[in-house]
């Protein structure tokens, strides 16, 4: 008895602290910068935020973007003849000199791993000529994105006056990096040897990852880190944008304007598992899913299909919710319809709030021809209380030439019936 009851009590005291761990990993912890926020990757709903509309100087972190455009204005296998002006540039740097040439790739290496300047003033200059002129992609971009409380003044992210962004912008633009296969084959790569360009004293030259939280062999490793970009400068303190993946959920985070480094990128981890442990993403909307019916008559109906699959996040301890849809119905019965067409776009809501759209398409063929319009036309003329009038006046009217010629025959037949008297 006495054993039983000392098997109970350590029961109770183990299943005691596995749920007091359970519970402290669900909990928000610290956030040591000024402006911050955690955002579902593949909805964008933002899990928690401060400051998330504030601005501030993005430092390295804006070689995100300069990557982006880089990558959708150019090929990895292109060649780039460096100039003197991205050899001049201050901080961090891998050492290229002028005359030599690189890929696309190997100074985007540069650019995600050692957040070369000079990778990003070199590519610069390739793609739109000079600074100013590529910093008007990255605005272009940046709007693309949805990032409207952004503006890039320079694709390396050294200090300069109103080279600024949102910690919600940062989260957007990450969101779109991770989403790029070339972006994160580079931004995961532990490193690279420049085999092709030593330095001028004959040494190795490398390219090594500086993610603070993808090398396992720093304090603030974190284990399900996917993809990320930190930064630093005297004005803008310490930035950082990452995104994690874990049982197939991605989270994208943004940093702006920490003082305290250790404190900040201790923290990151557990913020991470703070979206994890609390929060999912739901596909609440399959593609092909039916969601209406537009009646062409009444003998035809059109079935609309969601386009796209429609993701949802939600809290875990939140039921899966049920939406409605609401669109905009135009006129379609007149003209013919190809099944898989795009035939409206529909808000998507979950109590009462829109979350989303999504495309309606058509579920079925359906052909409008010549023969059709007649028949449309005659059976909307039927259908009509004219219709009924001019029907009338035409029996009206046949009635009376019918009679006229049964009168005339009988006339006739009479003529021909009556004696002569000759």
């Amino acid at each position: 008895m006495i054993n039983f009851i000392k098997r109970l009590f350590l029961s109770t005291v183990l299943v005691s602290s596995i749920f007091t761990v359970a519970v402290k990993a669900t909990e928000l912890p610290p956030v040591f910068s000024e402006g911050a926020v955690l955002m579902d990757g593949r909805t964008g709903k933002v899990i928690y935020s401060k400051n998330e509309h504030t601005q501030y100087e993005p430092a390295s972190t804006t070689k995100v973007m300069t990557a982006l455009v880089v990558l959708e204005n150019t090929k990895l296998t292109d060649k780039v003849t460096i100039g003197e002006k991205p050899t001049l540039v201050d901080g961090s740097a891998i050492g290229i000199a002028k005359g030599e040439v690189y890929t696309i790739e190997e100074l985007m290496l540069g650019l995600l791993l050692e957040s070369g300047n000079d990778c990003a003033e070199a590519l610069a200059e390739h793609v739109a000529g000079s600074n100013e002129e590529f910093a008007k992609l990255m605005n272009a971009k940046a709007k693309e994105l949805g990032a409207l409380d952004t503006n890039f003044k320079n694709p390396s992210g050294l200090h300069e006056d109103g080279h600024i962004t949102t910690a919600y912008d940062l989260a957007l633009i990450m969101k779109a990096a991770y989403q790029n296969e070339d972006y994160v084959r580079i931004a995961q790569t532990e490193s690279h040897k420049y085999v092709n360009h030593p330095f001028s004293d004959g040494s190795e030259k490398w390219a090594t990852n500086r993610n603070q939280l993808f090398n396992e062999y720093t304090p603030y490793y974190y284990q399900y880190a996917y993809v990320g970009k930190n930064g630093y400068t005297p004005e803008a303190n310490h930035t950082y944008t990452a995104t994690a993946m874990k049982d197939g959920q991605f989270l994208v985070s943004a940093f702006l304007n920490a003082t305290d480094k250790d404190n900040f990128y201790t923290n990151i981890g557990p913020l991470f598992d703070y979206g994890f442990d609390n929060f999912e993403t739901i596909k609440l909307i399959n593609k092909n899913d039916v969601l209406d019916t537009y009646k062409i008559n009444d003998e035809i109906s059109i079935p609309l299909l969601a386009k796209d699959d429609l993701y949802y996040t939600k809290s875990k301890a939140e039921k899966i919710p049920s939406y409605t849809i609401d669109y905009l119905k135009k006129d379609i019965s007149k003209q013919s319809i190809s099944k898989g067409e795009n035939l409206f776009k529909a808000k998507i809501n979950v109590n009462g709030e829109t979350i989303s759209s999504v495309d309606l398409i058509s579920g079925a063929d359906r052909e409008y021809n010549t023969k059709i319009k007649m028949e449309e036309k005659f059976s909307s003329f039927i259908n009509t209380p004219s219709s009924i009038v001019v029907i009338v006046a035409v029996l009206i009217v046949l009635f009376i030439l019918i009679r006229y010629i049964i009168l005339s025959i009988r006339r006739k037949n009479i003529r021909k019936n009556r004696p002569s008297f000759k």
